[in-house]
């Protein structure tokens, strides 16, 4: 049996890209989303939806989106956000080599348990900054903390749904 016959699902995706214009019309959407003005609770809980929208595409346009773009799009964050140069980017980068590794896995589940995996790799991004920002001197901030990353995996599905609806509706042959 040839490998290649083990990942049907990958070589679907690998067979229909989304376009260039409508992955980068999906990151600035989230970027935009990301940049919205919140305060409080909200603030640190609040989705990483650059992120999100980083690991879907990884996931299912892995010839657009790669380290690279993971790299950018968090120094673009990190300066967004005020934070620590290189932050943000660290923590995507990592976030992409794990969805790069698990993407033949992951593409093999349906949405709940594709859902299991993101939070994983969602959790270990949110984990890097933590401990990014407690080696600077900052204080823990608080159980409340993870709460963004499971948000994150929760919105997995749906968000899932949305870019596979376009891109599906885009690509058809009409």
């Amino acid at each position: 049996m040839r490998s290649s016959d083990l990942t049907p699902l990958a070589r679907d995706v690998m067979r229909n890209p989304a376009s260039g214009g409508y992955v980068i019309a999906s990151f600035f959407a989230a970027y935009v989303l990301a940049v919205m003005p919140a305060s409080g609770t909200w603030l640190l809980a609040r989705p990483d939806f650059v992120l999100l929208v980083l690991v879907y595409w990884a996931l299912h346009g892995p010839r657009h989106v790669g380290q690279g773009i993971a790299f950018a799009l968090g120094l673009l964050m990190d300066v967004s956000d005020s934070m620590l140069l290189g932050q943000h980017a660290f923590a995507y980068v990592i976030a992409v080599f794990g969805a790069q590794v698990l993407r033949v896995r992951i593409l093999a589940f349906p949405f709940p348990a594709q859902t299991l995996h993101v939070a994983g790799i969602f959790m270990v991004a949110a984990l890097v900054m933590l401990l990014l920002n407690l080696l600077l001197g900052a204080e823990f901030p608080g159980l409340a903390f993870f709460i963004s990353p499971l948000l994150t995996a929760l919105l997995w599905g749906p968000a899932s749904w949305v870019l596979a609806m376009r891109r599906s509706r885009s690509e058809s042959p009409t």
